[in-house]
């Protein structure tokens, strides 16, 4: 069969052009699946860090199991110390935890007044007692802002901090207040040796001197609770849990509030999974409790916020009549509106409780 050519526009005739030839798919099949083993090599160390960050379990055993034979693989041809030496090169520590170390959230501190008085040392925070440590103590005055020197906003805590975090410069006044950003997915109070959460707070304070603090955490922290070292202190659930998280939280809210500033705690929204209800619901108590009994600390109450009229989860938020989609597919987190919405709520209770003047806040 002969094949046609095809004529120009000057009436010259040209070849016909070849037909592009794909790869067989049985190619493109192994070309895939050397490329996943080969990365599967090269991060087996990390993947196996990121495991050992998860909560006990059936899942966490499996990974664990599948991923130990493959580091020793990756340890012995040599391709680990691959990848520690580009990590290295980088700036990295190779073996540093895999939710990162305390002052490696970027703080911008240039917009900091250089002539604010420089903060108290943190020091160590006293564990709760049963009275707490700011029983009998009054709520002091939040500092009232100028045009020179801002109210200093830090918003702090889990996946969920990390999306009002990015909210909350749009629903507080630019001119009046500073907002840094320091939410970091993946965290909690339970797994210090993951992310210090406590170190990273001190941090916060001598770095920033933040007036108020956002704190929206806890999503992670239904597991057992452990140490710096990674050793478990308390097993997950029962009152000897409560008490351990409630020290832990406790601790955190003080640091925040060592150096004179204010404090509000974000409690958990209402989340679609029925089954994680009543471990959320005695988390949100802990930290009413724990703001109950702190100065310059106040809970606000996410859970009944964004609930129906009936207490049970919805993704839609009613306003006068006005039904908005706020929540994402995950039945956890917000959408933008969800964000926006929670952050208005947010400032509008602050401004409540901490009496903050001139309001602060676009609604």
């Amino acid at each position: 069969m002969t094949m046609e050519r095809t004529r120009a526009a000057g009436g010259t005739e040209q070849e016909p052009r070849s037909p592009r030839r794909g790869m067989p798919a049985g190619r493109v099949f192994v070309v895939l699946l050397i490329s996943f083993l080969l990365w599967g090599l090269l991060y087996a160390p990390e993947l196996q860090r990121s495991a050992e960050a998860q909560p006990e379990g059936v899942r966490r055993s499996i990974s664990l199991a599948i991923l130990e034979p493959v580091v020793w693989l990756s340890d012995t041809i040599g391709l680990t110390g691959v990848t520690d030496g580009t990590a290295e090169a980088l700036g990295r520590d190779p073996d540093a935890a895999v939710g990162g170390s305390v002052g490696d959230i970027p703080i911008d501190v240039d917009e900091i007044p250089t002539f604010s008085p420089p903060p108290s040392s943190v020091g160590p925070t006293p564990t709760a007692s049963p009275a707490g440590p700011g029983a009998g103590q009054e709520d002091t005055a939040i500092r009232v802002p100028t045009n020179r020197n801002k109210l200093r906003i830090a918003v702090v805590g889990d996946s969920l901090a990390a999306g009002i975090g990015y909210f909350a410069e749009r629903v507080f006044k630019p001119y009046a207040t500073n907002v840094v950003k320091q939410g970091r997915i993946s965290t909690g109070l339970s797994r210090p040796d993951y992310f210090n959460w406590p170190g990273q707070m001190e941090f916060i304070v001598e770095r920033f001197r933040p007036d108020l603090t956002i704190v929206m955490i806890g999503e992670n922290d239904w597991q057992a609770l452990r140490n710096l070292a990674g050793d478990i202190e308390t097993q997950e659930g029962g009152s000897a849990w409560e008490q351990a998280y409630e020290e832990r939280v406790e601790r955190f809210a003080s640091i925040a509030t060592a150096d004179g500033g204010h404090v509000v705690w974000v409690g958990l929204p209402i989340e679609r999974n029925m089954g994680r209800w009543a471990f959320r619901r005695t988390q949100n108590e802990i930290y009413r409790s724990v703001a109950d009994r702190l100065p310059n600390v106040t809970f606000f109450d996410s859970w009944q916020e964004f609930a129906d009229a009936d207490g049970r989860y919805t993704a839609y938020y009613r306003d006068d009549g006005d039904l908005t989609l706020v929540r994402t597919d995950d039945g956890v987190h917000f959408n933008a509106d969800g964000y926006t919405i929670l952050m208005e709520r947010v400032a509008r209770h602050v401004t409540d409780e901490f009496d903050l003047k001139p309001r602060l806040y676009e609604s």
